[in-house]
């Protein structure tokens, strides 16, 4: 990110998406507050990779 790689966006959209995912799988478990502590956490962590995406130009 710092250097300005090609690839940051893209880093920064797989970052979103894998969390956004993790954020699915701990959510089914919903009798478990720890899993869903989990998926409060990937979502937030979705959130800011895809503020940073775009920041970057990318939607």
């Amino acid at each position: 990110m710092l250097r300005g790689s090609d690839l940051h966006t893209l880093t920064c959209e797989v970052c979103a998406e894998t969390c956004e995912q993790c954020g699915d799988s701990c959510e089914q478990f919903e009798n478990d507050p720890q899993l869903q502590a989990c998926a409060q956490a990937c979502r937030s962590c979705a959130d800011a990779c895809q503020a940073m995406a775009e920041e970057a130009g990318v939607e």
